[in-house]
């Protein structure tokens, strides 16, 4: 136990002979840096240092901020706009009363492959193929294939294919077949029709009349023996059948 005793008591010695060399160190650091006489600084170091630190902060307030250029944008290209063609309306054709009254004749024998323009009566007896309008009285005697046109049509033939609109009256003779739609403000059939028929005004029927295909007109007066296959409007009638049966 002694020797264990004696092993410690030299470690504390030492110990505290270290801590003793240490504080007299820092006394004489402390000493050394107290006396300003003593220590010497190097004075153009120092200065060298403070001229180099305002040059920095010179160069530094010198320098100006460099702004970014505007980019301006590019202009929107946009694309044309097609205008809509303006659709010019013909002016109608004004015919004196004498000028519609004549005549022009298409002559047996004669074909025309085309349409025809006229601003006076017109009387078939030759071929058309095409069609026809003509501000007079059309009378269709010959063969026509395609549409006709005029103030008044009167067919006379074995056979018309193309629709016929009259602003007034439109006659089918007896062993005429038309095949097409009329349109008229007044209708006389004795002939055979295959068609739609619209009539503002009266229709008429005859005995010898046959009718494939919807009548609608302001009214209808059907002879005995007409046959009539489709359905009968009276749309232009001035009388409301409707109101009749409420």
């Amino acid at each position: 136990m002694s020797l264990f005793k004696d092993i410690t008591d030299e470690l504390e010695q030492a110990v505290n002979d270290i801590e003793v060399e240490q504080t007299e160190e820092d006394e004489d650091l402390f000493a050394i840096l107290s006396e300003g006489d003593d220590v010497e600084v190097d004075q153009d170091l120092l200065n060298s240092m403070l001229e180099d630190e305002e040059l920095t902060e010179e160069t530094a307030a010198d320098i100006e901020p460099t702004e970014a250029e505007p980019v301006e944008a590019e202009p929107e290209v946009q694309a044309p706009v097609e205008e809509a063609p303006v659709v010019k309306e013909e002016p109608k054709r004004e015919v004196s009363e004498e000028d519609k009254n004549a005549v022009t004749v298409i002559t047996k024998g004669t074909t025309i492959n085309g349409s025809i323009i006229s601003d006076c009566s017109l009387d078939v007896m030759g071929t058309i193929n095409g069609d026809i309008e003509c501000l007079g009285k059309l009378t269709i005697s010959g063969k026509v294939t395609g549409n006709s046109l005029a103030s008044e049509v009167v067919v006379n033939t074995d056979r018309l294919e193309g629709s016929v609109v009259s602003e007034g009256a439109v006659k089918v003779g007896l062993g005429t077949v038309v095949i097409g739609d009329i349109t008229a403000a007044s209708a006389v059939f004795a002939g055979a029709v295959k068609g739609e028929i619209d009539v503002k005004g009266p229709v008429v029927l005859d005995s010898t009349a046959i009718i494939k295909g919807n009548i609608k007109a302001k009214s209808i007066q059907m002879a005995n023996g007409a046959v009539m296959d489709g359905f009968c409007s009276l749309s232009y009638a001035d009388l409301k059948i409707d109101d009749i049966f409420e």
